[in-house]
């Protein structure tokens, strides 16, 4: 799973409770890593939000508005 992946990486380089958040696509599987970091970070009493802290990337959101607009 996506969250086990990162949560490694963020081992590995020492970076465990020093995010604050993870600039990311609409994906809703994103959302989905994100909370599951909140819970690894609850284990350890980590303050972490998953809702504070996913972060919509803006040109990516511009660009899907863009498609949608050509559309009409």
């Amino acid at each position: 799973n996506m969250a086990d992946v990162v949560w490694a990486t963020l081992e590995k380089y020492g970076l465990v409770g020093q995010v604050l958040a993870f600039m990311m696509d609409n994906a809703s599987n994103n959302d989905t890593l994100v909370e599951a970091i909140e819970q690894k970070c609850n284990i350890l009493n980590i303050p972490f939000k998953a809702t504070h802290s996913r972060l919509r990337c803006m040109p990516h959101t511009v660009h899907l508005a863009v498609l949608r607009a050509s559309t009409f």
